[in-house]
């Protein structure tokens, strides 16, 4: 329990500060759930979103923060791995090793979109019931859009949540350098993707709430 309620908690306060970044236009067609996975014309496509210069840029992103110091406090604090103790040095290896396993999954990332050609940002449902908008939420995490406009498995995240994580365990203490490991880690970081559309779908409403507009 301890560990879910910490990845929570590092999920969360890295999602809010994603929901803020520049994201996709949302969906303007929807009458089911089904159709607003496949929404979107082909036009909108980011043809050259997948290159050297876009991995560059996220390297030194605000994303690149929130993927590396909320989870390497925790993580400190939990003082795991062990072996690398509770010290300063200790969370200099921490901050490392998350955000070398940052990079190293966004590497993956753009390989596989620039392979597979997948567009993986997500777009706003922004109308429905809780269940209606929570279940785009998923489709829309584990699908991306073709430059067609279909929608496909996205290969992208999950070569980024297990490819970066298996990579990870070469440096981690032997405990970890096991399959079960790497499924386990790479299923709570393609969670973490999930999270984070979740906070993109609903942190509109949330700041609506909380700084309503006064009437002229």
């Amino acid at each position: 329990m301890l560990r879910i309620a910490a990845l929570l908690v590092i999920a969360v306060a890295a999602a809010l500060c994603r929901a803020q970044e520049p994201a996709a236009a949302p969906v303007t067609e929807a009458s089911a759930p089904a159709a607003t996975v496949a929404a979107g014309a082909a036009t909108d496509y980011p043809a050259e979103a997948h290159n050297f210069r876009t991995f560059v840029k996220r390297l030194y992103a605000v994303r690149a923060l929130t993927a590396t110091l909320p989870p390497a406090a925790v993580e400190q604090v939990r003082v795991r791995p062990k072996e690398w103790g509770s010290d300063g040095h200790g969370f200099d290896k921490r901050i490392a090793s998350l955000y070398g396993q940052y990079a190293i999954g966004v590497g993956f990332e753009e390989a596989a979109k620039a392979i597979h050609y997948e567009d993986t940002r997500y777009r706003r449902l922004a109308k429905g019931n809780f269940f209606r908008r929570t279940g785009y939420v998923v489709a829309t995490t584990v699908t991306a859009r073709r430059q067609d406009g279909s929608r496909t498995f996205a290969w992208s995240l999950a070569a980024n949540a297990y490819g970066s994580w298996g990579v990870a365990t070469l440096w981690m203490p032997r405990e970890y350098r096991t399959a079960g490991s790497i499924v386990e880690w790479g299923s709570y970081g393609l969670g973490a993707f999930a999270v984070t559309n979740l906070a993109r779908e609903y942190w509109p409403d949330i700041r609506r709430v909380l700084h309503p507009k006064k009437a002229n």
